[in-house]
């Protein structure tokens, strides 16, 4: 039975339940600041996982190969305009998108500081290491302990940007399921094929992913880390098929 999956992706709801409920209730010094702080985690936890690293120049390579396909398939510019399809329908009396007014144009959304936290919530939920290292070790072992740990924090997560994005966070949990129960029942038949230098090189990847999106959560630099996402799927092939090279 997938528990963590199952428990982190209903943590995370709840969050974005609670939050919404609460966001006239929590002070907007608490609003500002507690962002900056669940991104000092997420660059916490990516700079951790990058230390685990078995092959440096894969890593950079996948880096920049992936980077390189996903801007070229415009993967965040579409991402952007679903979810600014989903702003404009909501009606203009609604504040849950930001704690200002906010103009209907999409130039002007499109460019929002929301948004752009919003963005990096659906690659943190969905892709971060902990999530992809949690369900493929929960598929063989069954030891949820990684993903309830994550549920945790992602729970923390929805709650404060659901007091300035309301429910809007909760589409994070669309993604984030089907990323993690599909990497929970596939863990069988891929676990099996990774090795040593495969899971480092990974896990270095997605510390990458997490350390760019801990900065834009914290509105340090805006990197394009829904482009970024073809990192973690090109780097364990990467590795296979550059093992004559670098061993």
């Amino acid at each position: 039975m997938p528990v963590g999956p199952f428990v982190d992706c209903a943590l995370t709801l709840l969050g974005a339940i609670v939050g919404t409920l609460l966001r006239g209730a929590v002070p907007r010094n608490i609003k500002d600041q507690m962002p900056l702080i669940l991104g000092l985690i997420s660059m916490s936890l990516g700079i951790v996982m990058i230390l685990k690293i078995k092959q440096t120049p894969i890593v950079v390579l996948a880096t920049v190969l992936g980077s390189a396909i996903g801007i070229g398939m415009h993967l965040e510019d579409h991402i952007k305009n679903g979810l600014f399809k989903l702003i404009r329908g909501r009606r203009q009396d609604e504040h849950n998108f930001s704690t200002t007014t906010i103009d209907n144009q999409q130039d002007q959304i499109k460019n929002n500081d929301r948004l752009e936290q919003l963005i990096a919530l659906l690659v943190l939920f969905s892709v971060s290491g902990m999530g992809i290292f949690g369900a493929l070790n929960e598929g063989i072992t069954h030891n949820s302990d990684m993903l309830v740990s994550k549920g945790m924090l992602d729970f923390v997560s929805a709650l404060i940007f659901a007091t300035l994005l309301g429910m809007l966070v909760a589409i994070a949990v669309i993604p984030q399921a089907l990323v993690l129960f599909g990497l929970f029942y596939s863990a069988a038949l891929i676990m099996p094929l990774m090795t040593a230098n495969m899971i480092g090189n990974l896990s270095a990847a997605g510390g990458i992913l997490m350390l760019a999106t801990g900065l834009r959560l914290s509105n340090i630099k805006t990197f394009p880390i829904a482009d970024m996402v073809p990192i973690l799927i090109i780097v364990m092939p990467l590795t296979w098929l550059l093992l004559p090279v670098f061993g």
